[in-house]
């Protein structure tokens, strides 16, 4: 079997699948597919709670699952997905029960929950009767939509793309430039609303209805593609002391913004935090409840901004760190996993031929090399020479110099889909010093500043594409991630983005997301010598456990 072969993994109802590699569990192969699974207990398999249905072909049940669940259950493919390892093609179907709250409450009506409230009422003279809105969370990467029947709670259709900006800069930084530019407010500004409303048709046919059936449409987003959005020069944004001109949420007549909705349809912007931690941020407070929990939480968005909340119920605080960028975005046929045992194997998005790693993939890697070895703790990758005799054949093999630098060939060119091998070079493993170095200080700064250290965090939230992806381990065991037990860390999946949502849906939701963006006090990380000394510091992967 070529090292690039997989099991594919069938989620309904969303009928989406995702390629995996044997022995991943249907937990992590259901965040590869955006599915968030709720894991009271850590995935521990003690609470029960994560059960999905496997109808065909379920693998044995092991010893927790057998404790936790009824005979009748396992005769009928039950299984918790916290336990079950994937070792061939298999159809999954999750309940409702089992999912995120975010997720489940908006896929099943907010009453479950929250009091759907909209914002919104139904016009009497609509002899169609229907009472829609759409939530979207406009990142610097990508954006997502979402289309909600307002008469019920329910998800009726979704939607996702591209950016359509990214070719005029890949991160805000770059858009404030173009901005500069003669028209290039207006250009980026049109870019993104032409991209909202093919993204509003779309999901409007997926339901059978007409765009001027949606009467609110409501936008999260960083403090940059917010003022684009709504026509404000962001270039404050990008020079000390870095202020946004709008920090307040905004009601706007959506006609004014260019997007076709109802004529007397609404836009709502989340309000933002600060220049760099924006309504995306106010969003993922909202959607997992930070603000109602009795103990203290990290939250992690490692998007391109990089932005970290800590706190609970007393107070919160936030900064931006760094961005996490590498190689080839998360799309088919890019190495989102690696796994080094004897030799290398890789999970590829798509079940395609590799083409070369997203970020993900990279920090597998870095993890796994420093465990075997071959990247010391400065980051320095070891010549050929110099690898210890405990490291075998087949990974000494890989070690190679190409292009005046020490590589690590994860995929041979015979197995690539370009013919060329795919390859963690030196660099490589500089970049992610550089932004794993910018988060972590970023996250020892917020902790002192509130008064906390790594032992007082009750839960560690990973939030956004990226943090559902990760693998927990890789990521503490570089350091992105502080030094936590396991069970500590959650994934919430797209927080922001339920956000939205609830913004949409509940009156109550939108007067807490603005009472929530005034509360949470901003640190500015730039500057500060603190922040230097912290980053130089965590530039340093930490040692093996063995070596502490």
């Amino acid at each position: 079997m070529p090292e690039f072969s997989s099991p594919k993994v069938n989620f309904l109802p969303e009928n989406q699948h995702v390629h995996v590699l044997p022995g991943t569990t249907v937990l992590e192969a259901a965040g590869r597919a955006n599915i968030i699974i709720d894991t009271p207990c850590g995935r521990r398999g003690t609470c029960g709670q994560c059960k999905v249905v496997i109808a065909e072909n379920a693998p044995d049940p092991n010893e927790a699952e057998r404790a936790a669940l009824s005979a009748d259950e396992l005769a009928r493919g039950v299984r918790l997905a916290c336990q079950a390892e994937i070792t061939r093609d298999l159809t999954v179907e999750v309940p409702a029960a089992s999912r995120f709250l975010g997720q489940r409450i908006l896929a099943h009506g907010l009453d479950a929950v929250h009091e759907l409230e909209p914002c919104v009422s139904l016009d009497p003279d609509d002899s169609k009767g229907l009472l829609y809105g759409a939530a979207f969370d406009v990142g610097t990467t990508t954006i997502v939509g979402s289309l909600l029947d307002l008469t019920r709670g329910d998800q009726v259709a979704s939607a996702a793309r591209a950016n359509p900006q990214i070719p005029l800069g890949d991160d805000v930084i770059a858009r404030i430039g173009h901005v500069t530019s003669d028209g290039g407010l207006e250009e980026l500004r049109t870019l993104l609303v032409d991209c909202i409303n093919e993204m509003l048709a779309e999901m409007c046919d997926t339901a059978e209805v007409g765009t001027d059936s949606v009467y609110e449409i409501t936008f999260v987003g960083n403090t940059t593609m917010n003022h684009i959005l709504l026509g404000i020069d962001p270039t404050p944004l990008a020079h000390a002391p870095y202020e946004a001109v709008l920090l307040g949420s905004k009601l706007t007549p959506a006609g004014e913004l260019g997007i076709r909705i109802r004529p007397s349809g609404r836009a709502y912007t989340m309000p933002n935090i600060a220049g760099y931690v924006g309504g995306d941020t106010v969003g993922v407070i909202l959607a997992a409840g930070m603000h109602e929990c009795e103990g203290i939480q990290l939250a992690l968005d490692i998007g391109t901004n990089g932005e970290i909340v800590l706190g609970g119920r007393d107070r919160l605080v936030a900064c931006s760190g760094a961005r996490i960028r590498h190689g080839m975005r998360a799309a088919e046929g890019a190495i989102e996993k690696v796994v080094i045992d004897g030799d290398v194997q890789v999970n590829v998005i798509g079940g395609w031929r590799p083409r070369g790693m997203c970020g993900t993939g990279v920090i597998d890697a870095i993890a796994a090399l420093l465990e075997a070895g071959i990247v010391e703790a400065t980051g320095r990758m070891l010549a050929p020479s110099e690898l210890p005799d405990s490291i075998g054949d087949a990974l000494r093999r890989r070690v190679v110099e190409r292009h005046d630098q020490i590589c690590f060939e994860l995929v041979h060119a015979e197995d690539s889909a370009t013919g060329e091998p795919i390859c963690l070079t030196q660099r490589d493993v500089r970049q992610i010093q550089l932004g794993k170095g910018a988060i972590s200080a970023g996250t020892s700064i917020i902790l002192r500043e509130y008064g906390a250290s790594c032992e007082d965090l009750d839960a560690v939230l990973l939030a956004g594409a990226f943090g559902n992806f990760v693998r927990a381990r890789s990521a503490i065991r570089i350091g992105l991630l502080p030094d936590v037990p396991i069970d500590k860390v959650k994934f919430i999946g797209n927080a922001a983005g339920t956000g939205a949502k609830m913004v949409l849906a509940g009156k109550t939701c939108r007067q807490e997301a603005e009472s929530l963006a005034k509360q949470t006090r901003y640190v500015e990380l730039a500057g500060r010598p603190d922040f230097q000394m912290e980053f130089a510091e965590a530039m340093l992967f930490p040692e093996p456990e063995a070596a502490r």
